[in-house]
């Protein structure tokens, strides 16, 4: 009797089971025959079937929109022609996985892992291409289920509660606000320098403030209250340019002046929309909005000066300063 109720499921899965196969096992540069394809539904799936009734499954399959080609031959081979993302897509997606320091490294590895599987046969490729674990990241194993639960709060507008911890040291932390919950008013989850950041309305605070998705701790609850509505003048997008490590008031138009040799980091730096002038054959110049801070400062020393400051004179002598405090501690 069991072996008719493995019969009839047979039956009923063998179509999905041969699309498994051609998914996982064929592209443009890889192929397959009904041979192979029956020897793995006995070897995998446990399902015995006849050449016929596999030709019909891949009919079937084509009939409802999989992109499935056969090559005619002696032995005629069959392979999907398109899959759902293309190995460059995949390759983008795996990039970012692996550059967000908010997720941990097992967990980074295990998405990889399971987006190189839409590749099909190319998928052990994208996966030796992967560079996660060469970025630091977070040991916050838990940060899944804190996105997830952000996440719904965001979706039903409706507050937060959760305990935030600071770093004493590289390996010591301790939770902020006296090791009370911050309850918050959950607008937005942000990926941004490579973290996630819930962007809401704190009561703690009485502002709209960012906390980092991996700092949090614990698994935050969600509770009956539903959220603040938005301060007015506020938007999430504005909030995530100007207010994320810095403050609106430091955010200036700066006028530089670099060498003609660096155009394509300062474009990086500042977007493809920048408006760049040359003063002479070798010198540009553009006005760029940054914030004024030591980063920033940071990112016009490290050119050694083919980056400078040409106004406002207070922010150039702002610079001048720092640079000055620095070299004065060597």
């Amino acid at each position: 009797m069991a072996t008719v109720k493995n019969t009839k499921k047979n039956a009923v899965l063998r179509p999905m089971y041969v699309k498994e196969i051609l998914f996982d096992r064929t592209d443009e540069n890889h192929f397959i025959t009904v041979n192979e394809i029956m020897e793995i539904l006995e070897s995998d799936y446990g399902c015995t079937t006849r050449r016929k009734t596999v030709y019909s499954d891949i009919d079937m399959l084509v009939e409802t929109g999989m992109d499935i080609e056969c090559v005619k031959g002696q032995m005629n081979k069959y392979h999907v022609l398109s899959h759902e993302f293309d190995i460059a897509e995949l390759r983008m997606l795996i990039d970012a996985i692996a550059s967000l320091k908010s997720i941990p490294l097992s967990k980074s590895e295990a998405l990889i892992s399971k987006i190189s599987k839409l590749a099909g046969p190319s998928a052990d490729s994208l996966v030796q291409c992967d560079n996660s674990d060469l970025q630091p990241r977070t040991t916050n194993s838990k940060v899944f289920y804190i996105i997830d639960k952000i996440n719904k709060a965001v979706v039903t507008r409706k507050q937060i509660t959760f305990k935030y911890y600071d770093y004493l040291t590289s390996s010591n932390k301790a939770l902020k606000n006296k090791g009370h919950a911050y309850q918050v008013s959950p607008y937005r989850l942000a990926c941004c320098n490579d973290f996630y950041y819930l962007i809401g309305f704190s009561e703690k605070h009485k502002k709209v403030t960012a906390f980092r998705v991996d700092r949090i701790y614990g698994i935050p609850t969600v509770t009956e209250m539903d959220n603040l509505p938005e301060p007015e003048g506020f938007y999430a997008d504005d909030y995530i340019k100007e207010s994320i490590h810095m403050k609106r008031d430091e955010i200036k138009e700066i006028i530089l002046e670099f060498d003609a040799s660096v155009i394509d980091a300062v474009t990086d730096k500042f977007g493809e929309d920048l408006n760049v002038s040359f003063v002479n054959k070798s010198e540009c110049r553009a006005t760029v909005t940054a914030p004024i801070n030591n980063i920033f400062f940071a990112w016009i020393f490290g050119f050694e000066g083919k980056v400078q400051i040409k106004g406002p004179s207070n922010i150039r002598d702002r610079y001048i300063r720092m640079v000055s405090k620095e070299m004065a501690r060597l």
